[in-house]
């Protein structure tokens, strides 16, 4: 049960707010309607995307969640250091895609739910994704 995607979404509610829990949701559904991922890392992936705000944006530990070594690899991946530079954190997850991908294709989603979202597109973060994305690409 911990590794799934029922635990992930137990997690997500008891941390989240309604904004950040409505968020990670479209980025789960950017995920399981990508079909450049596939089959066998899907599952992965989903649960990541429910996920991947919590440990930088939550007081929620990663011993909390008691998610296999693998996913807490990725989900660690997923979460910035604070003395890490943006470009720095996007260089890392790309330079780990082929052993982690499924951090990579939520990294992904992320970002096109943050471009999507107009009523809270800054200007600011709008050039902070644009700028960012071709480390990832």
């Amino acid at each position: 049960m911990k590794n799934s995607l029922v635990h992930a979404l137990m997690k997500a509610v008891e941390y989240y707010d309604t904004k950040t829990f409505h968020h990670v949701l479209r980025v789960m559904k950017y995920v399981e309607e990508n079909g450049m991922i596939p089959y066998e890392q899907k599952a992965n992936s989903i649960i990541l995307a429910v996920l991947h705000d919590i440990i930088e944006d939550t007081e929620c530990t990663i011993e909390e969640l008691e998610l296999s070594s693998y996913l807490e690899g990725c989900l660690l991946r997923l979460s910035k250091a604070d003395d890490e530079s943006y470009v720095e954190y996007l260089q890392e997850i790309k330079d780990s895609s082929k052993f982690e991908p499924e951090a990579y294709w939520v990294k992904l989603a992320d970002m096109k739910d943050h471009l999507a979202q107009k009523e809270t597109l800054t200007d600011k973060l709008k050039k902070k994704y644009l700028d960012g994305l071709p480390y990832l690409l």
